[in-house]
């Protein structure tokens, strides 16, 4: 049986507000939330760890074990 887990992150302002001025500077309409997650997902995406992260949604980013040859053990 497959199990699935909801993890709540927690931007902190200073973060949100970096992205929106970045964003106001490009000219962009994105909402800095959406760039937000993709960055995660990029960033989870590329780590040294055997973790695959997509994102699936605006503000939602799917994480599953996906073992790389290049992978750090994570126990």
């Amino acid at each position: 049986m497959s199990q699935t887990a909801e993890i709540k992150i927690i931007v902190d302002s200073s973060l949100l507000e970096h992205f929106e001025k970045g964003l106001q500077q490009l000219h962009s309409n994105s909402p800095a939330e959406h760039e937000i997650t993709r960055l995660l997902a990029i960033i989870l995406d590329s780590s040294e760890y055997p973790v695959r992260a997509e994102r699936t949604g605006k503000k939602e980013i799917r994480v599953s074990y996906h073992l790389r040859s290049f992978s750090e053990p994570i126990f």
